[in-house]
């Protein structure tokens, strides 16, 4: 039998061994909670990556990898708020891609850590002494606006048919679809981007339609500074991951995803909602990548629009290091049961 100073003594250690485990537990708690980083996050418009970013947030997705988001919903669609960099930490969106261009060659330290692009079906339509998009050259490209959507898609296919589309070509404001067909038929110009569905109907008018083929078009980019990189760069890691689980959550659970977005939108717009969401998880990657003919694009708008610009290269705008990182890494892996393409 234990004499009472045996069981004084096993009561003490007893006692003594859950004050320390209680201190243990509270120490850990304390410490999660010193390292929880706050990150102020703007997005402008309704794209792919403003779903995303609503994803992450509402799902704890962020919260899971150590963030603290703080939302900060921006109007100025026009220039994707590049502006309101000023007071905030990360911006997702995309707009006029002058608006990044500009302050990069200006001396910014704005840069672009992941995008998402949207891959369609385009063709150029052409007129009918044109044999090849190498007889483009020297010739009038109608776009609906220089840095709209068709303006990019027309560069990204005269550059693979290896066309220099700030030189070789002259790109003119020519409207909407419908405008830019008529042009062509009266010979104001020479060739237009034309999607599939328009480039279908416009061959049944006679007009030739060539290279028809997926072409990356930006939509969102992830913009940053380098200036807050440098100070809190464990932030932009924490920021990715949990952007990339958000992206994983999106395609993978359908039902909870328009759950979340759903509450976003007046009841009456869920039908919309519904259909966007199929077009955006189609679209989506892995991770938000940095695609270089889409990138090219928007330089080559900039030098086209902005002597200031001309000089830019996708590797001035960009910093890649994080999305390489995680592209490579066994928590992409970990992520998807089934084997991935990037």
């Amino acid at each position: 039998m234990l004499n009472s100073q045996s069981l004084s003594r096993q009561n003490f250690f007893i006692t003594l061994g859950l004050a320390l485990a209680m201190a243990l537990i509270a120490l850990n708690q304390a410490g999660a909670a010193e390292d929880v980083r706050k990150l102020r996050l703007a997005y402008s418009g309704w794209e792919i990556g403003t779903a995303v970013a609503y994803i992450g947030v509402d799902a704890g997705l962020f919260k899971k990898h150590g963030l603290e988001i703080e939302e900060l919903p921006i109007r100025d669609t026009l220039t994707a708020g590049v502006q309101s960099l000023i007071g905030v930490d990360l911006l997702i969106g995309f707009g006029n891609p002058l608006a990044v261009l500009q302050p990069v060659a200006n001396g910014s330290d704005i840069t672009v850590i992941g995008s998402h692009v949207s891959f369609d079906q385009y063709g150029m339509g052409v007129g009918s002494t044109i044999g090849s998009l190498k007889d483009l050259k020297g010739k009038k490209v109608g776009v609906s606006a220089l840095g709209a959507r068709s303006d990019l898609v027309a560069r990204v296919i005269l550059r693979r048919a290896g066309l220099d589309p700030s030189k070789d070509v002259e790109m003119v404001a020519a409207g909407l679809a419908p405008a830019r067909a008529l042009a062509l038929s009266k010979n104001l110009v020479q060739g237009v981007p034309l999607n599939q569905e328009v480039a279908g109907e416009a061959q049944k008018l006679g007009i030739k339609i060539l290279e028809m083929k997926s072409v990356p078009v930006v939509t969102d980019l992830l913009l940053t500074t380098r200036s807050f990189i440098k100070r809190e760069e464990i932030t932009i890691r924490r920021f990715m991951q949990g952007y990339a689980a958000a992206i994983q959550f999106f395609v993978s659970k359908r039902d909870a995803s328009l759950s979340i977005l759903k509450k976003y939108f007046p009841g009456n717009q869920a039908v919309s909602v519904d259909t966007m969401y199929d077009a955006f998880s189609a679209q989506l990657r892995p991770l938000p990548e940095l695609n270089s003919e889409a990138l090219q694009a928007l330089v080559d708008v900039g030098a086209a629009v902005d002597q200031r610009t001309k000089n830019l290269k996708p590797a001035d705008i960009i910093e890649p290091r994080f999305f390489d990182e995680l592209k490579n890494s066994q928590f992409l892996k970990d992520l998807y049961i089934e084997k991935v393409s990037l």
